[in-house]
């Protein structure tokens, strides 16, 4: 059976479970003002992010993205901000290359190289794969086929995230 159908369920569940509060709490708060938009925006995303992390329990990306979350809460509230949740950082969106070659030619097997090439081509492509992933680049990723499950779970999981997101907006 495939994990992502028995996954289904469960993470929708508890994604929407932690958002529609946060996001009814959000509305409460908001006032007209535009630097009170601009707030409320970053909010809205912290929140979104947040419930992805923790509705994809067991994973280390998710394990990953919290604590990322949780960090940026943390030393915004060092440096003295007046509400935590502002402090949320798009670092684990923004881990792409910056070249914007598409992602299909930077995986594609060139079969005429060497053996040396082949496996240095082969260590790039999973060094690309790794910046996808919240925490890929870290400690997390002992081996190649933890790295392909826990990307394969996190597309699944982005992919479950964007359906509820598109549902909110249609009852909205």
């Amino acid at each position: 059976m495939d994990p992502r159908k028995i996954m289904q369920p469960s993470f929708t569940a508890k994604y929407v479970s932690y958002l529609v509060p946060a996001l009814t709490n959000i509305g409460k708060q908001a006032s007209p003002s535009v630097g009170r938009c601009i707030d409320a925006e970053k909010i809205v995303r912290y929140e979104i992010d947040m419930a992805l992390a923790l509705s994809a329990e067991g994973f280390a990306w998710s394990h990953a993205l919290e604590h990322k979350l949780r960090l940026n809460v943390d030393n915004h509230n060092h440096a003295g901000k007046s509400q935590s949740y502002l402090a949320h950082d798009d670092d684990h969106r923004n881990t792409m290359p910056v070249n914007h070659e598409p992602a299909a030619k930077k995986l594609k097997v060139d079969r005429t190289r060497s053996e040396p090439e082949a496996a240095e081509e082969e260590e790039e492509r999973l060094t690309y794969l790794r910046k996808l992933i919240p925490g890929g680049s870290g400690e997390m990723m002992v081996d190649d086929e933890t790295l392909l499950s826990e990307l394969g779970s996190y597309v699944s999981c982005l992919e479950l995230q964007v359906n509820v997101l598109r549902s909110m907006l249609q009852f909205n």
